[in-house]
């Protein structure tokens, strides 16, 4: 996916994910069997292929939430029927300037941009090369639930694994991109392996799923509306 795509139907974004995991898998199971069979290697191979397998899960979590931002954005929906992530998402920028100054001015401006999105459509474009998120070159269990926050997709996906992949999996990574020597074994890829593919998966479906049910919209349950007379953010 390229420049500015739009993803107007769940139909484009599950492909575009499905197209996105094939070569992802593909080099994956590559991998696999070049472990499996090159003995001689097989410490390199290790060692390259754990650092691959990390880059490939990092690599789809952040291209799929970037998807779901994306088709989001194409449906066009008013921020008063959204989620407050959304909301969120739009004034980034502001809450960074509000963090850095103490001028009541920018403070002011931040207040009015807030207040002027009751009337505003989400529609800002997908730019592959300006992504919406970022997974920071670390994508830890406590980062991996900042994205799904930020997204707004309630889900225990990455919680079952947390462990493993903060002890584990970015430990041997952290290693290995670091230059350091560590002893790794076919048990470690191989786990590393099967763990990824399952999780990358079930994040295909978590996204899809949620665009089909339109997740995105605030539940009538809660009540929730942006308008003038909501309590603003503080920073």
């Amino acid at each position: 996916m390229a420049g500015n795509t739009k993803i107007k139907t769940v139909e484009t974004l599950e492909e575009l994910l499905m197209q996105d995991l094939a070569w992802r898998k593909k080099e994956m199971f590559s991998l696999k069997i070049l472990v499996e069979k090159d003995e001689v290697n097989k410490p390199i191979l290790l060692r390259a292929g754990i650092a691959l397998l990390c880059a490939h899960f990092e690599g789809f979590i952040k291209r799929a939430s970037n998807c779901y931002i994306g088709y989001v954005a194409e449906q066009k929906k008013p921020y008063s029927e959204l989620k407050k992530n959304f909301a969120a998402l739009k004034m980034k920028k502001e809450f960074k300037s509000c963090s850095l100054s103490e001028k009541h001015s920018v403070h002011k401006r931040l207040l009015m941009t807030y207040d002027a999105l009751a009337t505003r459509t989400f529609k800002e474009k997908y730019d592959e090369n300006n992504p919406f998120i970022s997974t920071h070159s670390n994508p830890s269990s406590k980062e991996l639930k900042e994205i799904l926050e930020t997204i707004g997709v309630d889900s225990d996906i990455f919680e079952t694994k947390a462990t493993y992949i903060d002890s584990s999996l970015l430990e041997k990574r952290h290693h290995v991109v670091h230059g350091d020597r560590s002893e790794l074994d076919k048990s470690d890829f191989f786990t590393t392996f099967k763990i990824i593919i399952e999780l990358i998966e079930a994040y295909k479906d978590l996204i899809v799923d949620a665009a089909d049910k339109k997740e995105y919209l605030k539940g009538e349950e809660n009540g929730e509306q942006l308008s003038s007379t909501d309590s603003a953010p503080i920073c």
